[in-house]
């Protein structure tokens, strides 16, 4: 039995060393950035977002692009200032224009709705996507644009500034890890996951994959469901963009409610990746229960039935491959390393995985910007 147990431990172990090998695969600025005259069509949806739209408004304004570009704003039926705001935004630069999902009649829910409507009014071949609380510099579009000419769907690096909090510091190192993840399997042709806080990819893609509509009840499935969808097509290419000047600041958690909700709605894509990608699942599996067995492992130990060198070996190599992958993708992306915000993510991650598993299947209780989650 407790050999069964230590099946999806071996598996997680064999995963992170892929991706610890896959980090030697990538670099940061392979090369000179080059003028672009690609024109794209950058699309963001907002909901309730007044306290922040007008910083990434002014984000979009001040890209450096020698190319065409166009921001298309979605109001996804905000309830607060949102839409005067960017209506009065929009007055000053004709580049941006402003569509509600109010009256739109897709039959789609939740941000795919949206998305779906800009996309649909989008002039431009290449979509380059964000969110309402993300910032980023005045070359962002110009960098990704880099990857156009030798892929069809792109995956953008976003990170998390801590603050003084020990969530925020929490959210900054389980984030970076997932994007480590992330740059190192596609480096590897085998790209798992993205977020719609940076990301691009072909609008001929989009229609050739059937848009959203096979995905059109899922809460989340914007994303990494729906890079699962473009990579099923052969013929798609995808890739991962390492220019620094193309990484994106992520909103910031400083409570964990906050975070926790957040992660709970990606988890609830996470419990049906098996229709879409049975290994990726296979991986999120094992790490959910490695980090369920942990406690087991004490209770096992406490009542005698397993020795306490196997628990102290097990530990000790999770902690050296988790701690390998930090110190590599840091490096690699240039970024600093904290070795007691580790140390805390190390030891808070089994009971906050858990929690996230667990609470995944309760999404009907949860709400999201005014309105029920499903």
């Amino acid at each position: 039995m407790f050999f069964l147990i230590l099946l999806p431990v071996f598996f997680y172990f064999c995963f992170l060393l892929f991706i610890i090998y896959g980090t030697s695969k990538f670099k940061i600025n392979p090369k000179q950035i080059n003028d672009s005259i690609e024109p794209i069509s950058i699309i963001v949806c907002v909901r309730n977002g007044e306290n922040s739209i007008i910083n990434l408004l002014n984000n979009l304004k001040q890209q450096i692009y020698q190319g065409e570009l166009e921001f298309i704003i979605i109001d996804d039926n905000s309830t607060d200032k949102t839409k005067k705001k960017i209506i009065s935004f929009t007055k000053s630069d004709l580049r941006f224009k402003y569509f509600t999902t109010s009256k739109y009649k897709k039959e789609l829910n939740y941000k795919k709705k949206a998305l779906q409507l800009g996309i649909e009014n989008a002039k431009y071949n290449w979509l380059l996507f964000t969110d309402v609380n993300c910032s980023f510099k005045d070359k962002w579009a110009l960098s990704m644009s880099q990857h156009f000419n030798n892929c069809d769907y792109l995956i953008g690096f976003s990170s998390i500034i801590a603050t003084n909090t020990l969530v925020s510091n929490f959210q900054s190192i389980d984030f970076r890890m997932l994007m480590f993840s992330s740059c190192s399997s596609t480096s590897l042709n085998f790209p798992l996951a993205c977020t719609g806080q940076n990301q691009a990819y072909k609008k001929s893609t989009f229609e050739e994959v059937g848009g959203f509509l096979k995905i059109k009840k899922l809460l989340q499935g914007d994303d990494t469901i729906f890079l699962q969808l473009c990579k099923k097509n052969k013929k798609n290419k995808i890739n991962f963009s390492t220019y620094k000047e193309s990484f994106v600041i992520a909103k910031t958690h400083n409570t964990w409610l906050g975070f926790i909700k957040q992660r709970i709605r990606w988890a609830g894509d996470a419990n049906i990746m098996w229709k879409y990608n049975k290994f990726f699942f296979l991986i999120i599996l094992s790490t959910f229960l490695t980090n369920l067995f942990i406690p087991l492992f004490f209770l096992l130990l406490f009542i005698g039935r397993i020795n306490y060198k196997i628990l102290i070996v097990l530990f000790f190599i999770k902690f050296i491959l988790e701690m390998i992958l930090y110190i590599r993708g840091s490096n690699k992306f240039n970024l600093s390393i904290n070795y007691t915000s580790f140390l805390l993510w190390y030891m808070i991650q089994p009971i906050y995985i858990i929690i996230i598993g667990f609470s995944s299947y309760f999404l009907q209780y949860f709400h999201w910007r005014g309105r029920k989650v499903v």
